[in-house]
């Protein structure tokens, strides 16, 4: 305990809270799994600021490592996954050690956390919808087309990095702010979150963000939410592939139309659209399409998740449609063995160069009985 204080008025009392350390790591880290809306207004760009906890100790899959853990893994509302690493002042690893671990994270989970997180999500909401957790925690009203803006957000290597300790020696400062000011698309934060007590249990926490400076300002782009896109768009952006790449979206869309279905179009910066089906009366997501861009290959995902929770009777019919793909079959029994977690994906050249292929497992999906006859 030091002799730095903050005062909290109540009742015509003014009360002292002494600044106070953690009495370990886990502690702190526990603080923030329980109130990560600590650091929501530090940690989004928005106006009204949440997050959702993924998973704390989020493992990380390196091909030289084992056992990696990144401390807190976070979503905002606009799809831009958080990592956030929680140390000491205490801990006297050196600065650069500490760096290092966290760009090991970042460059590792970007490229391995697409099913994870969605799996981790679903684990946090427990017996609640997934997509009712979402809106719940973060106001999201298409899961769908959220999903799709997190994993553009991973591909782009659009993330948000936040070093937090109760206090950030002056070292570890200076190349928060470097990095911060170099690098574009990834913000990197520090934030100190002392602790104040009282004498009668009152606690206070006040945050303060670092590496936000005029220079990282000025480097960062200033990035608004992006209109939806819309098929007019979608399509213009398939035009800058190949010619059989926009005829199987053009194929997708059609299909959605004839079978009284509707859209939910993507927000992020590659253009995406989710196909939706009244399957047996129910409002169903049953594909996706990221058209992708000059940096990464469009995709073609089964919704084979979300369609499984809503028609449990007919999810197997569905992912062995899927399955007749070749490319797809041994993602499709990876998916099946986790119960029913993740997207099957097949990038959009090999799918256009398949066509009907891709279409019959889509109308394994939507076929009503009416239509079986």
């Amino acid at each position: 305990m030091t002799d730095q204080a903050i005062f909290l008025a109540t009742d015509g009392q003014v009360t002292a809270l002494r600044h106070t350390d953690y009495d370990s790591e886990d502690v702190l880290q526990e603080v923030l799994e329980r109130f990560p809306e600590l650091i929501a207004g530090v940690a989004t760009t928005d106006d009204q600021p949440r997050l959702l906890l993924v998973r704390r100790e989020m493992p990380v899959a390196a091909a030289d490592s084992v056992g990696l853990s990144l401390d807190h893994l976070f979503l905002d509302q606009s799809g831009v996954p958080v990592l956030v690493e929680v140390k000491r002042a205490s801990d006297t690893r050196a600065r650069r050690e500490v760096v290092a671990q966290m760009l090991d994270y970042a460059a590792n989970g970007i490229t391995t956390w697409q099913n994870d997180l969605r799996d981790a999500v679903a684990q946090a909401a427990g017996d609640a919808d997934p997509a009712q957790y979402l809106q719940e925690k973060l106001g999201v009203s298409d899961a769908e087309a959220f999903w799709s803006t997190v994993e553009d957000n991973l591909r782009a290597g659009r993330i948000r990095l936040i070093f937090l300790a109760d206090r950030l020696a002056p070292g570890l400062v200076r190349i928060i702010e470097f990095l911060n000011e170099q690098m574009r698309d990834v913000e990197v934060l520090g934030v100190e979150l002392p602790q104040y007590t009282g004498s009668t249990g009152q606690v206070a926490y006040v945050p303060r963000v670092i590496g936000r400076t005029a220079g990282a300002v000025d480097t960062k782009q200033r990035r608004t939410k992006r209109p939806a896109w819309t098929e007019q768009t979608l399509l213009a952006a398939a035009d800058e592939h190949r010619p059989a790449e926009r005829a199987l979206i053009e194929q997708l869309l059609t299909h959605v139309r004839a079978r009284g279905g509707r859209f939910s179009w993507g927000t992020g910066g590659t253009a995406g659209v989710t196909g939706w089906y009244p399957v047996d009366g129910t409002d169903t997501p049953v594909w996706n399409v990221n058209v992708g861009d000059s940096l990464s290959e469009g995709q073609l995902y089964f919704v084979l998740p979300e369609y499984a929770r809503r028609h449990p009777q007919r999810a197997e019919v569905y992912a062995n449609a899927v399955a007749e793909i070749e490319q797809l079959r041994e993602k499709v029994d990876q998916v099946r063995s986790r119960g029913w977690s993740g997207w099957p994906a097949l990038p959009l050249r090999q799918a256009a160069a398949l066509s009907d292929g891709v279409i019959r497992p889509v109308d394994v999906a939507t076929i009503q009985p009416a239509d079986e006859g």
